[in-house]
């Protein structure tokens, strides 16, 4: 894919929120590639000012390539030649509204409260505007427009996430610790090192370890790193880079209540 594409790709849900709004502000007349644009950087900005680091930046060609697609798919109606200008079809709109709210992970929370603030402040607005774009192909995504709209049921499913994510975390602090404690009591019984990765890669192999076994990996390590990445290091991993990275999540999970809350 084009570096074009896969900028988009990456903030897909950012898109959706930008091509929703300019669709919802010139429903009548149609919205142009700039629109879409404006849109972008607005909700960015938005996102800059919590983080202060980030803004997305993108040309006009990549906005009006993924209009073209959204023509193409049947989401979009082209109106107009000079500026193109676009409308969103009842079940384009509906496909959108299920790009911005089906996050595939957790890398960017900020991003999450954009759209749950999209979907808690616009909700009843953004149904009426798919009630006006006319009838909609199937019973069944009447009832999708109900659960894309509504607030709680996508703080559930980041909640969902989290959880999935907490439970991948505590596993791996747990092995890694594991592996220090293992390491610590072969070494004891006077084990080798070969044989201390030997029973470390069986009982605990890593995430890559079919791409490359422990004890290869362990082979291209200085021979001083060996022991310590083992019988220490494994276990700072849990402390230093997991455990804390944890810890956000739980915190995260607390605040995402928190929304549920304000909405009810």
């Amino acid at each position: 894919m084009p570096r074009s594409g896969a900028v988009l790709l990456e903030n897909e849900p950012l898109l959706a929120a930008a091509v929703i709004a300019a669709q919802a502000t010139l429903e009548k007349s149609g919205f142009r590639q700039r629109d879409v644009r404006f849109f972008l950087e607005l909700f960015s900005n938005w996102l800059q000012s919590t983080t202060g680091t980030w803004t997305l930046e993108l040309h006009n060609t990549q906005v009006q390539r993924a209009l073209d697609l959204h023509a193409v798919a049947g989401w979009a109606a082209r109106i107009g030649k000079k500026p193109p200008r676009y409308r969103l079809t009842p079940e384009g709109l509906v496909e959108l509204l299920r790009r911005l709210v089906r996050r595939k992970n957790l890398a960017r929370p900020d991003e999450f409260f954009l759209v749950f603030h999209i979907i808690d402040a616009y909700g009843p607005r953004l149904r009426a505007l798919v009630m006006r774009g006319g009838m909609l192909a199937s019973r069944t995504l009447a009832v999708d427009v109900d659960e894309l709209l509504d607030p709680a049921k996508l703080v559930q499913r980041e909640r969902a996430t989290v959880a999935r994510e907490l439970e991948r975390l505590a596993l791996r602090v747990e092995e890694a610790r594991q592996t220090s404690a293992l390491t610590r009591k072969l070494l004891k019984e006077k084990a080798s090192l070969s044989e201390v990765v030997a029973a470390v890669e069986k009982r605990f192999p890593y995430g890559l370890n079919s791409q490359k076994p422990l004890s290869e990996l362990f082979q291209d390590l200085p021979a001083p790193w060996r022991r310590a990445e083992l019988e220490e290091i494994a276990e700072r991993r849990a402390g230093g880079l997991w455990g804390p990275t944890r810890d956000l999540l739980v915190a995260y999970d607390r605040i995402l209540v928190g929304l549920v809350r304000i909405e009810s």
